[in-house]
C-alpha cells in the first residue's frame, strides 16, 4: 500500500516529536515491511524500511516500489537510501517523496565492503563536503525531512565527529543519528557514547543515539549519558520487538515470544510467500533464544518451509506462562549493514 502524497496535515516534523521516543533503526535484510509492523504493534514510535540503492530506485523503479511496499498502519515510516552522486541521490529522494514516504534518511554508516567500494554509506565520512552536496541536493528536491544516519568516523584514528554532524546540519539535514563506533570498528567493542554527546552539543537538531541499545535501561542510560532526544534500535530489535514497548516491565513469557514469531511469520507469508518464510528463518532464530529448549529450535528453524512446520515446532512452548524470556546475547554475533 502507498499513500501518494503527504498532506500538510500530517506531515512529519523530527523537531515536533517529543522526547523520549524511540525508532526501529534502519537494518538491510531485518526491516522489512513483516517485522516494521510487529515492531509498530509493540510501540515503536518511527520505523525505517531497509536501505535502498538510490541508482538501483531510478534504473528499476518497479521492483524499487514493490521492495519498498508499507502499510499505513507503519506511519510514520522513513526511508532510507544509499548512494554518493548527489543528482542521482536528490532524484531517489523524489522518488520516495512521490512513494508517500515522511521522510527521507541518508546512509552514512554502512561499513559493508561491498557498500563502501561504492563510495557509499560511511565511505562518506572521508569526504565531508561530498556528504554536505548530497544532504544539500536532497532537501532542495524535496518537502519531507531529510536526516542521516553516521558512524563516528572511517578509521579508528580519524573520528570525524562532531565537525561532520555540523556540516550536516549546515547542509539541511533535519535529523542526525550516531552510532558511535567507526567503519573500521564495524560492530566490535564497545559504543562510545561520549561522542553521542558531543554532536548534542554542538548541533541544533535533534540527535537519536544508537550503539548498544539492548534494553529499556539501555536506552534510558544512553539519554542520560548524551543528552540525545531519541534512541535508534537496531540489533537489540531483532528477535525482541518488546524493546518498543515503553512501560514493560517484565520480560515476555515463552509464550509471547511464540505467538508473536508465529503473528511475525504469518506477516512474512501474506506479504512475500513462501520465500517470506525462508526470509523469516534468522528471525525465528532471534526469536528463539534465552530459554530452555531454545538451542534445538533454532537448528529445526533452518529447514522449515511452511506455516505449518512452524506451528508444530512450537507447539511444545504455547501456553508457558510462568518462564520468562531472556534476550542476553552478544551483538557481535548480528552483524547488519545499519
Amino acid at each position: 500500500m502507498f499513500a501518494k502524497e503527504t498532506t500538510q496535515l500530517h506531515k512529519f516534523s523530527w523537531e515536533t516529536l517529543p522526547e523520549g521516543y524511540v525508532c526501529l533503526s534502519p537494518m538491510a535484510g531485518v526491516t522489512d515491511s513483516a517485522f516494521r509492523q510487529i515492531c509498530k504493534q509493540h510501540g515503536a514510535d518511527v520505523v525505517f524500511t531497509e536501505m535502498a540503492s538510490a541508482s538501483m530506485m531510478l534504473a528499476a523503479p518497479a521492483r524499487s516500489a514493490t521492495f519498498l511496499r508499507y502499510n499505513e498502519l507503519e506511519r510514520p515510516i522513513i526511508c532510507q537510501i544509499m548512494g554518493g552522486d548527489p543528482k542521482v541521490m536528490a532524484e531517489a529522494a523524489r522518488v520516495v517523496q512521490d512513494l508517500g514516504f515522511d521522510g527521507v534518511d541518508i546512509n552514512m554508516g554502512c561499513p559493508e565492503k561491498k557498500i563502501v567500494g561504492n563510495a557509499c554509506g560511511s565511505s562518506l565520512l572521508k569526504d565531508a563536503d561530498t556528504a554536505a552536496r548530497i544532504v544539500e541536493a536532497m532537501t532542495q528536491a524535496v518537502d519531507i525531512p531529510v536526516s542521516v544516519k553516521m558512524r563516528s568516523g572511517f578509521l579508528d584514528s580519524q573520528i570525524v565527529q562532531p565537525y561532520f554532524s555540523k556540516r550536516m546540519e549546515e547542509a539541511g539535514a533535519k535529523a542526525l543519528a550516531i552510532h558511535p563506533r567507526t567503519k573500521e570498528q564495524g560492530y566490535h567493542g564497545r559504543a562510545d557514547w561520549s561522542i553521542t554527546r558531543q554532536i548534542v552539543e554542538v548541533v541544533n537538531v535533534p540527535v537519536g543515539g544508537s550503539g548498544d541499545i539492548n534494553s529499556h535501561e539501555a536506552i534510558a542510560r544512553m539519554r542520560a549519558e548524551t543528552g540525545a532526544k531519541f534512541a535508534w534500535v537496531a540489533r537489540g530489535s531483532m528477535g525482541n520487538p518488546w524493546i518498543f514497548e515503553k512501560e514493560r516491565v517484565l520480560p515476555p513469557t515463552i509464550s509471547e515470544v511464540i505467538e508473536t514469531a508465529l503473528a511475525h511469520a504469518r506477516l512474512a507469508l501474506e506479504l512475500k510467500g513462501p520465500h517470506g518464510l525462508i526470509e523469516m528463518r534468522k528471525h525465528l532464530a532471534w526469536y528463539f533464544s534465552g530459554f530452555p529448549g531454545a538451542v534445538a529450535l533454532r537448528d529445526q528453524v533452518k529447514k522449515i518451509f511452511t506455516i505449518e512446520q512452524i506451528e508444530d515446532l512450537v507447539e511444545p512452548y504455547r501456553g508457558l506462562n510462568d518462564l520468562r524470556h531472556d534476550h542476553t546475547r552478544s551483538f557481535e554475533q548480528k552483524e547488519v549493514a545499519a
